[in-house]
Parts: structure tokens; C-alpha cells; sequence
């Protein structure tokens, strides 16, 4: 038997009597989605130095997060490859930064870009010309309009090749939660934060844009409905090419952007975390179309039985596949993480519930 569903709504309960618990709304979204926080996109690097100090830290000002050491101690222990670990956070988001992993995955870039937020663009502009950053503008096929973000406003590329869009936040001093944009003091007062020794100066990452083959938007909007029950929106973007927009708690977005005909889109091994609900139901569907995927990377989390997902609350997904076809559309590594995640920035919003509750209703 794996994981059973309690009938204590928002609860399921593992063999090992694990809790996992759903995350409940404070208000109706205008989405259809179980997908609770876009948190992380991972990519590797050579080596941390200065340049990327600087880049990273003081010119983008990600802030880091000091929890990065002991995971980093973890993995390798049980063998994996990496030789160290940064984590830049951006408000309640974050980059992820492996450090020294073997050739040809010592260096990661996606195809496309990510969406930051900041409070006062100008002093941003400033602070990058200080440090001698190149920024440029922002062509038209790059622009990503919300109504909560000003327009765009620049571009910026890492030293490694990882792309952002920057945009000022109207709500400011805010950070971005699965709730929407909300005040930083007020987040910080309800221990919904993550760990550094300052507040990050960007405050969040809004949605990240990815390129895909051509004619796959409409497909990869049926893995998502019918993986994670979440209904992805078609649009016509910059020059009438289609985009698969995919709603992500509240306020932010997992855009795929169709690449011309014939146009390769390169896979280097990135991955992006997401956090859900209905974890269990997820992973079912996902194993009964064998996409359940163990990366060999972390050797100390492997998800091939419902039981070992439960117990580390996350599994990965590598194929993205069209449930109409069986056709492999792409691939992008999801790290698919429930709500009671020890990483999970907003764990006080999940309540009280306790093992000896979930019991008592099974």
C-alpha cells in the first residue's frame, strides 16, 4: 500500500504515518491550479567567484540564503557530484547555484528568460552601472506584461548566460507569496521568510519564460491539466506565436513561448521547484505514465515507489508529454514538492493539524 487519503480535507497520510498537508487559500483565485509557488530555478556553475558574487549579490541584490552549506554537505555525503552550493534569494524566491559538477553540466542556462521585480528601478540601473553590469532594453518578442509589474524595464544576462526581465513592483516594499504580492514587515512578523542575513533588494520572481518546439503549447497545457489539474491559458504573444501560460498560486506565471519551426530549443539540465497540492494524486498520475524520474545528481532522494515521495514530500518529473498523443513535447526537470516541505517558505500558513488528528478521522 502507499499513501492513504484521510478524510480530514487537505490531509493525505503515508505507511510511515507521515502528514502531508495542502495548502488552503486565504482568498478565491481567479485560476484553476494546484500549483502552490513557483520557488526555484536551478542552474549550475563553474565555479563561484567574484564576478559572480558581485553580479548576483550586490548588483542584482539576491541575498544568501544560509541553508545552502549543510544542504550542500548532505548531498554529497551520499555521493552526489556537486563540490559546493549558493542559493540567491529573491524575496520568497530563489536561484539555486551548484557549484563544480562534471562536464557537460558545469554550466546551465535555460532558453528564455525570468521576471524580477524591484522597488525603484532607477537606483537598480544605478547600482549596475556602479558595478560595471551591461543592461540593454528589452526587445518586443521579450515582453512579459502583468498587471501587477510596471512594463519592462531592462534586461540583464549572468555571467553564466541566465536571463532576466526587470520590472518595477507596484505594491512596494512587498514580497511575492502564493497569496500575491504582500507587505514584507507584515510577511517577516508571520515567519514567512527565508533565511539570510539581509532582506533581498529584488523582491521576487514573478514567472519565468521558457522557449519550447513549435506546436507544443496546446500539448503542453493537457500535461499540466491533466498531471497537476491545472488549467494553462493559450495566448498569441509577441508576433502571433503561441505561449502556454501555466497559473501558479496567485500571481505568477510558468510561461512556455513556442520556438519558430524547425528552431532547436536546448536542454542543458536546468530544473525549476514548484510547490502543490494534492501531492499524492499528482504523483499517482505521474508514476501511471512512468514519468516519475530520479536524478543522479541527488543520490539521497529517489521517488520510485508512492511511499519514498511521501517521505521526502517530492518527487521530479523530466518529460513533459502530451496526454492526448504519448509524444514527448520536451523536456524540463520539475522538482514537484508538497505544501509540508521543510523548504516550504510560508509553512505558518498551513496550520495546526497534527499525525494524532489525521488519525482520528481515518
Amino acid at each position: 500500500m502507499g499513501a492513504t487519503v484521510s478524510s480530514l480535507e487537505g490531509v493525505c497520510l503515508g505507511r510511515s504515518k507521515k502528514v502531508l498537508l495542502d495548502y488552503k487559500f486565504k482568498r478565491t483565485l481567479d485560476r484553476v491550479t494546484s500549483l502552490i509557488s513557483l520557488e526555484h530555478l536551478n542552474v549550475n556553475v563553474p565555479a563561484w567567484n567574484s564576478e559572480l558574487e558581485i553580479f548576483w549579490m550586490k548588483g542584482l541584490g539576491f541575498a544568501a540564503d544560509s541553508r545552502a552549506e549543510e544542504v550542500c554537505n548532505r548531498v554529497k555525503a551520499h555521493g552526489g557530484s556537486l563540490q559546493g552550493l549558493v542559493w540567491a534569494n529573491a524575496g520568497l524566491q530563489q536561484v539555486h547555484m551548484p557549484v563544480g559538477e562534471p562536464s557537460p553540466m558545469e554550466s546551465q542556462s535555460p532558453p528564455g528568460f525570468l521576471g524580477l521585480a524591484y522597488s525603484d528601478i532607477k537606483a537598480l540601473r544605478s547600482n549596475l552601472k556602479a558595478l560595471s553590469i551591461d543592461w540593454c532594453e528589452v526587445w518586443s518578442q521579450e515582453t512579459v506584461q502583468l498587471k501587477e509589474l510596471g512594463p519592462p524595464a531592462l534586461k540583464v544576462k549572468s555571467p553564466t548566460g541566465v536571463t532576466f526581465v526587470i520590472h518595477a513592483v507596484k505594491s512596494l516594499n512587498s514580497w511575492l507569496t502564493p497569496e500575491g504580492w504582500m507587505d514584507q514587515k507584515e510577511l517577516q512578523e508571520q515567519n514567512v521568510s527565508l533565511p539570510s542575513s539581509t532582506p533581498s533588494v529584488c523582491l521576487g520572481i514573478p514567472y519565468m519564460r521558457f522557449m519550447c518546439p513549435a506546436g507544443t503549447a496546446a500539448g503542453l497545457a493537457r500535461f499540466y491539466e491533466e498531471i497537476f489539474c491545472t488549467q494553462a491559458e493559450l495566448k498569441k504573444g509577441f508576433g502571433s506565436v503561441e505561449e502556454c501560460w501555466v497559473p501558479v498560486g496567485a500571481s505568477q506565471w510558468l510561461i512556455y513561448r513556442e520556438a519558430q519551426p524547425g528552431e532547436a530549443v536546448p536542454y542543458d539540465g536546468y530544473h525549476i521547484a514548484i510547490y502543490i497540492n494534492h501531492f499524492v494524486d499528482a504523483y499517482r498520475r505521474a508514476k501511471e505514465r512512468q514519468l516519475v524520474w530520479n536524478n543522479p545528481r541527488f543520490p539521497n532522494t529517489t521517488y520510485d515507489t508512492e511511499d519514498l515521495a511521501v517521505k521526502h514530500s517530492e518527487f521530479r518529473i523530466l518529460k513533459l508529454v502530451d496526454p492526448m498523443s504519448g509524444e514527448i513535447l520536451c523536456e524540463v526537470e520539475h522538482e514537484i514538492r508538497a505544501a509540508s516541505h521543510p523548504g516550504f517558505c510560508a509553512k505558518e500558513w498551513l496550520g495546526n493539524k497534527t499525525e494524532s488528528q489525521v488519525a482520528l478521522n481515518m
